[in-house]
């Protein structure tokens, strides 16, 4: 699995707040950055996985250890976090 991991390896750095808390400033000034940020690691990684980089439910469970049936359910949580604020305000 070592090399096909590598083929999927990512790039987290810009996801990670500094540790005195602070956003790097690509984050910062861009909400959709902020939007994935505030979602909870594992949603965040299935997130950045599946939707951002389109690995299969089959190739994120691999690579995360878990079935295809929780990629899909997390994803959808993910993506939840993004529609219930414009749900929201429409309301």
């Amino acid at each position: 699995m070592g090399i096909a991991a590598n083929k999927y390896a990512i790039d987290e750095s810009w996801l990670l707040a500094a540790e005195d808390g602070s956003l790097p400033n690509v984050a910062s000034q861009d909400p959709r950055f902020s939007a994935i940020l505030a979602l909870p690691d594992f949603e965040r990684f299935v997130y950045v996985l599946s939707v951002l980089e389109g690995c299969t439910d089959q190739e994120c469970a691999t690579l995360l250890g878990v079935s295809p049936q929780q990629i899909e359910e997390t994803r959808l949580r993910a993506l939840q976090h993004f529609w219930k604020p414009r749900l929201n305000a429409e309301s």
